[in-house]
């Protein structure tokens, strides 16, 4: 119980985080190496190897980190339940509930990571496309037009950034933002996932909600009530609805205890 649940994901979501804001600003330097330098086609293909060397340390990084970190947080999800459990009566295990779960948290997160690189990916084939199309009208026509160009797509690239991309609701990310969000939000979920689970196993239903100073408008109604895991205990909002009314919300801090209602339960069980 001594566990800190947020330094806890912190920890673990620094790592992949460092390996993106690393790979984020080498993606940019190629880019901004080349709209500086210009070149030719041979060139741009040499700097392209690059950043795709680049994208593919991210991927495997990615891929490792979720293999790693997700399970590792899970597991610690599931020893913080059993730290809360009044009683002994569940024997430790990691049965096929929770491999499976581990399994779709981790798969969910290597997606969104995967989508980012796709997305940035066409993005920077794209510039090298116009950039090539350029270099070729110049030397064809005879038109100094490659600087112009150049200059041209650099002005264009400050103002939302090389690796800068609109998601499906309208945000404006980066890539290093975007993964940001992305491993932290699934730390947090991995986390939280295994205590959820594991406290189910133990035949529990209540859990009271956490309270942090400086909470967001969407949490402040729920910090400290307690909530049924299941909908099964009449009298108490579920878990599912405190959800959709914006607890646990990407960036949320809130995790979950067990309630003291059901020491009561464990005296008739």
């Amino acid at each position: 119980m001594t566990v800190n649940p947020a330094t806890l994901t912190e920890d673990q979501a620094f790592r992949l985080i460092q390996l993106y804001e690393n790979g984020d600003r080498k993606i940019q330097a190629e880019i901004n190496r080349v709209l500086l330098k210009g070149g030719d086609p041979a060139y741009y293909r040499a700097v392209q190897r690059n950043i795709r060397a680049a994208r593919n340390k991210l991927l495997v990084g990615g891929r490792e980190w979720c293999d790693d970190a997700i399970p590792y947080l899970y597991r610690e999800g599931v020893a913080y339940a059993d730290g809360m459990a009044f009683s002994t009566h569940l024997s430790a295990g990691f049965g096929t509930l929770h491999q499976e779960a581990v399994h779709a948290l981790a798969e969910a997160t290597y997606s969104r990571l995967g989508a980012v690189d796709l997305t940035i990916g066409r993005q920077v084939d794209d510039l090298f496309r116009a950039l090539q199309l350029e270099y070729t009208q110049s030397v064809v026509l005879g038109i100094d037009s490659v600087d112009t160009a150049a200059r041209r797509m650099k002005e264009n690239l400050a103002s939302r950034g090389v690796t800068g991309f609109i998601d499906k609701a309208g945000r404006r990310w980066d890539m290093a933002n975007y993964s940001k969000m992305a491993v932290h939000n699934a730390s947090m979920q991995s986390f939280r996932e295994g205590t959820r689970i594991r406290l189910l196993e133990h035949g529990y239903d209540l859990v009271v909600v956490s309270t942090h100073s400086k909470a967001c408008p969407l949490c402040v109604p729920w910090q400290g009530r307690t909530l049924s895991l299941t909908g099964e205990t009449p009298g108490y909002p579920t878990l599912a609805e405190a959800r959709a009314a914006g607890l646990e919300h990407v960036g949320c801090r809130h995790t979950m205890t067990l309630s003291p209602h059901e020491k009561e339960r464990d005296k008739w069980n």
